[in-house]
């Protein structure tokens, strides 16, 4: 049984720890899609002035909210499933196939990207890659919400994997010792 409790906690953890990183900047990056049109749009009809970089500014903010935001979706099933058929499936079931598909696909494909998307970011920097909006030295900044986003999505996978176990192993009877 402690060992259940270890699992429980310990998803419960993940949990909070994708939450608390990934809501805030999300909230951030919101914020910013909505303002930048705002500013883009006073700033033609009022100064007289024209952005077009800030059009492909909000393009780069929008992908980093999508991005920051696959973890917490992915831990509060916000992401597309097939309810019609999960709708007739026991919870056993639906606790293997949420299991299997974050131990065969989620994981190590998030796994991957983490480091793919850490080595491009890398060499963005370091090269000094600019922003097709501003012209700045920050496409970095770009490249670096795949790794942060698939790394939340790591760990709320991780945490899924957990409760899915643990919903598996409360489901089996109990060993009686008689065998």
């Amino acid at each position: 049984m402690r060992e259940h409790d270890l699992l429980r906690r310990s998803s419960q953890t993940l949990d909070r720890w994708v939450s608390r990183l990934t809501l805030p900047f999300a909230g951030f990056t919101l914020l910013l899609v909505m303002a930048l049109p705002v500013v883009n749009l006073v700033g033609r009809h009022v100064l007289g002035l024209s952005w077009p970089a800030l059009y492909e500014l909000g393009g780069d903010v929008f992908f980093e909210f999508v991005m920051l935001s696959f973890g917490y979706a992915y831990l509060r099933d916000g992401h597309v499933r097939v309810d019609i058929v999960r709708d007739r499936m026991s919870a056993r079931w639906i606790a293997g196939i949420e299991l299997f598909a974050c131990l065969v696909i989620v994981i190590p494909l998030s796994a991957y990207l983490v480091v793919y998307g850490t080595e491009l970011t890398w060499l963005a920097w370091v090269h000094g890659e600019r922003d097709a909006a501003t012209d700045l030295p920050l496409q970095w900044v770009v490249r670096a919400a795949v790794p942060l986003g698939f790394l939340s999505l790591l760990l709320s996978a991780l945490s899924v994997a957990l409760r899915s176990g643990l919903d598996l192993a409360r489901a089996r009877p109990a060993p009686t010792g008689k065998d």
